[in-house]
């Protein structure tokens, strides 16, 4: 009995997800308005347009970029959290395209004496996606998507090697002061003049000195004679 009633919830659960997938019409219910790529541009502003009834959350599309004689140059499918009430038009940004080149949108700012050119064609793949899958993107965590999270991921880790790296630098330069005191003392010389005097110039060239000049027999015959 338990099984049986298992099956049909699960049935129900399956019946609704694809009576809910038969409803979206990729075509319609998420169309693009405008798209933005100046040649300086670093990044490209997508405009999306709900004509679904429901409140759009996430969105699966793919990107086809074309040369000017609608040849197709590369494509890229981007996944994005992105809030769109029914009806309404919200911008999203993408990674330019050949940045590095000076690529431009046919319809935006081209560089004084030109520079390459393209088009885009835009394709709706899927939204509101229930389950989270690894692939999407979290638009709050990054706006490039998990490339570019695990970019800064990258800097925050050389920021600690650099920070320990800095911290090893402070402990081995404290800790040649030390080593020039405890040398000066051991020798039977001032431990202030000597660090002084590392300070001035440095410490590795007072610890040379040190070793090249030996016991202070000076100091142990005063010593005595005061005794």
């Amino acid at each position: 009995m338990v099984t049986r009633r298992l099956t049909i919830v699960l049935l129900s659960i399956l019946l609704s997800v694809v009576a809910l997938a038969a409803n979206k019409d990729f075509e319609k219910d998420i169309t693009m308005v405008s798209y933005e790529q100046g040649w300086l541009d670093s990044e490209g502003t997508l405009a999306l347009k709900n004509n679904s009834s429901e409140e759009v959350k996430n969105v699966v599309f793919l990107i086809t970029y074309l040369d000017m004689s609608g040849n197709e140059l590369d494509y890229k499918e981007f996944t994005r959290r992105v809030n769109i009430a029914s009806g309404m038009t919200r911008k999203l940004d993408i990674p330019a395209y050949e940045h590095s080149r000076n690529y431009h949108y046919y319809k935006s700012e081209n560089m004084p004496g030109g520079s390459p050119s393209f088009k885009i064609k835009f394709k709706l793949k899927d939204y509101n996606v229930e389950e989270e899958p690894e692939s999407i993107d979290d638009y709050t965590l990054g706006r490039y998507g998990y490339d570019h999270v695990q970019s800064e991921g990258n800097e925050g880790l050389y920021v600690i090697i650099a920070i320990v790296g800095l911290l090893f630098f402070i402990g081995i330069t404290v800790g040649l002061y030390v080593l020039v005191a405890v040398m000066a003392q051991k020798r039977n010389r001032s431990v202030v003049v000597w660090v002084l005097l590392s300070l001035l110039a440095t410490p590795l060239l007072m610890i040379i000195i040190l070793l090249a000049i030996g016991k202070n027999d000076n100091y142990i015959e005063n010593h005595y004679d005061r005794d």
